[in-house]
């Protein structure tokens, strides 16, 4: 697989430590839409039994799989339709420990549970709906490049969950 760079061979990447050695791999998006195409996030506030609030954040795209798509530079995408949707059903099974690479940053921590994905099946491409989720407090995108570079602990060694602060910099 080619390196994922959005906005350039793709328009998002997934990345996750145990697929592709942690590499992000690249898809394309859904841009039949006027504005073209697009992730969508949605911010709620939950609030607990005992009053508080958990803010939780769902992110949405439709990717599109089929063959000799257009990447956003007009270069032909590297990977087939079935080439994607494996690297895509390999991403989602991960279910948690997720990270959505788009030009404007990375949102890491993402998980993906209960109703994830929709698909849609043409004779010559597919849509898939995914929807992906963050429990937490609402954070900045961490910058895409920062993000490729890093290298998670050696998980041979290292047993404690895995965030940003259990990683290293090349």
């Amino acid at each position: 697989m080619s390196t994922a760079i959005p906005g350039i061979n793709c328009h998002i990447a997934l990345s996750h430590p145990q697929i592709n050695n942690g590499l992000p791999c690249g898809f394309l998006l859904d841009d039949s839409k006027e504005d073209g195409p697009a992730v969508s996030i949605q911010r709620e506030a939950v609030q607990q039994d005992d009053g508080s609030y958990i803010d939780n954040q769902k992110y949405f795209f439709t990717v599109i799989l089929g063959d000799r798509l257009p990447n956003p530079d007009n270069t032909i995408h590297t990977e087939s339709a079935v080439e994607m949707y494996a690297a895509l059903m390999r991403y989602l099974n991960c279910h948690s420990g997720l990270a959505l690479l788009t030009s404007s940053g990375t949102f890491s921590g993402l998980f993906a549970s209960g109703h994830y994905a929709t698909e849609v099946h043409y004779p010559d491409l597919t849509l898939v709906t995914v929807q992906m989720s963050n429990t937490g407090s609402a954070f900045d995108p961490v910058d895409v490049t920062r993000f490729i570079q890093s290298f998670w602990v050696d998980q041979t060694v290292y047993t404690g969950e895995m965030t940003w602060s259990t990683t290293y910099w090349r």
